[in-house]
């Protein structure tokens, strides 16, 4: 999980406007930030890059010249952390061409062999940056050798992407003297959004991004190009849509349209499934004092269970606000150490009977951290319910979860990590209701990526 951003403005310098962008990305990625810009008047590019987050890029903002710009927030999945991996990623080939990318690719092994066979060299250790190599192969191949690019040399050099790189991949690219070029994979399991209005086209990770509700979807196999302040767009494959459910689920943010559909309004439906789950579960609900939401994620259900149920919800739990997303993490030492920023109120919580409301339990370093603390301050009974069902797969979409051993849920009944989290209850959401609800929120979407939960992976032809 990443997030990326581009800005095609037909007068302005895009500075602003690219890094507001990527600010309000900035929960999809906390490790490092960069912004690179093309200025038509003097061909030249801008570029800054910085560890850490997107609010260290201020105090040089003003030197980022140009109408048009791509920008980057990351989350690493693949490949090490040092600045030389931190994107957008640039090559001068054809002008300069630069790339972001949020997601991740499966078959990298047999992609880089066919770089070496072609005598092209990596510098890092980047899926993003095989892509890019990639792209550029594919386009030489369909440029010959005047080196000049047209919308359809793009669909044929995005179409042999599509029949080569494997995985999960939303991309924006940057051609100097072209334009910008979007698109998404196949199956459509990262988003990607586009808005055009009368003065500029900007693309996007999420709806949230942008500075008016304006938005378009990009469609899985679909290639979006704005060039000479045109904006066109080809259908290239129709593999069926496959979104991820991780995004409605924790990463998106609450304000964003993911697919069509409000998070928000996600977060706070999936409160009735949940709420039919604690009767299955033969929980006695008239036995629960209070109703208490993990931060944040997991506060927009918790609310309409507490309302459904008719309980009280108290924010006994409380983090620090100035703390980054802990689950992005891909260190436990890093979580362990940041979830001890979660405070309890003890008042709240003594001797009372307590439904915690929780997004996800992964790892299951935040949940055990919170019911101990809970129990310290005098809790009497937990329940713990997540709104989702047990993760017990690896992600190899662009989820850092890379093996099963650190799954709490993995090759363990519900009844041990029940023990193992020294919960009273533990309650899980099924991945039927989880699906169901999307697909009542929007009928067009019928099919999911579910790996993490019942190991299903894409098949890819």
């Amino acid at each position: 999980m990443c997030g990326i951003g581009a800005v095609n403005h037909k007068t302005e310098d895009i500075n602003v406007m690219l890094y507001e962008i990527m600010f309000n990305l900035q929960h999809r990625g906390q490790d490092s930030s960069g912004l690179l810009s093309y200025d038509t008047t003097t061909n030249m590019i801008h570029e800054l890059k910085e560890f850490g987050l997107i609010d260290r890029q201020l105090k040089n903002l003003s030197s980022l010249k140009g109408t048009m710009g791509i920008g980057h927030v990351r989350y690493p999945t693949q490949g090490i952390i040092t600045k030389n991996e931190i994107q957008p990623f640039y090559v001068d080939d054809f002008e300069g061409i630069s790339l972001v990318h949020n997601g991740n690719i499966v078959n990298v092994e047999e992609l880089t062999l066919i770089l070496e066979k072609a005598d092209i060299k990596l510098i890092g250790s980047s899926d993003s940056e095989i892509i890019l190599k990639l792209f550029i192969y594919f386009l030489k191949q369909e440029c010959y050798d005047n080196n000049q690019i047209s919308n359809e040399i793009i669909y044929k050099t995005i179409q042999k992407i599509y029949n080569s790189c494997k995985g999960s991949y939303a991309i924006i690219l940057m051609i100097n003297k072209f334009g910008l070029v979007a698109f998404r994979d196949i199956y459509g399991i990262r988003p990607l959004v586009y808005s055009q209005e009368e003065s500029y086209v900007a693309f996007a990770s999420e709806t949230i991004a942008f500075p008016t509700d304006n938005y378009t979807n990009i469609n899985n196999g679909e290639v979006i190009i704005v060039s000479d302040n045109k904006l066109t767009k080809k259908q290239l494959s129709n593999h069926p849509h496959t979104p991820c459910l991780f995004e409605y689920i924790y990463f998106a943010r609450a304000e964003s349209y993911i697919n069509d559909i409000l998070v928000y309004d996600f977060r706070e439906k999936i409160a009735d499934s949940l709420v039919t789950n604690l009767n299955k579960y033969n929980i006695d609900i008239d036995n629960i004092d209070y109703v208490v939401p993990v931060p944040q994620t997991g506060l927009i259900s918790a609310i309409n269970v507490g309302q459904l149920i008719q309980k009280p919800i108290k924010y006994a739990i409380i983090k620090n606000r100035y703390m980054h997303r802990t689950f992005i993490n891909p260190d436990k030492n890093t979580i362990v150490k940041n979830i001890k920023k979660i405070k309890i109120v003890k008042s709240l919580v003594y001797n009372k009977n307590l439904l915690i409301v929780d997004d996800s339990i992964v790892r299951g370093n935040t949940s055990r951290y919170i019911i101990s603390e809970l129990k310290r301050c005098g809790a009497k009974k937990i329940y713990l319910a997540s709104c989702c069902p047990p993760i017990k797969n690896p992600n190899i979409y662009g989820i850092a979860i890379p093996s099963h051993n650190e799954l709490i849920a993995y090759n363990k009944t519900e009844d041990e990590v029940e023990k193992e989290l020294g919960v009273d209850k533990l309650i899980y959401l099924d991945i039927d209701s989880l699906c169901k609800t999307l697909t009542e929120l929007n009928p067009a979407l019928d099919e999911f990526e579910t790996s993490v939960f019942d190991g299903n992976y894409i098949t890819e032809s």
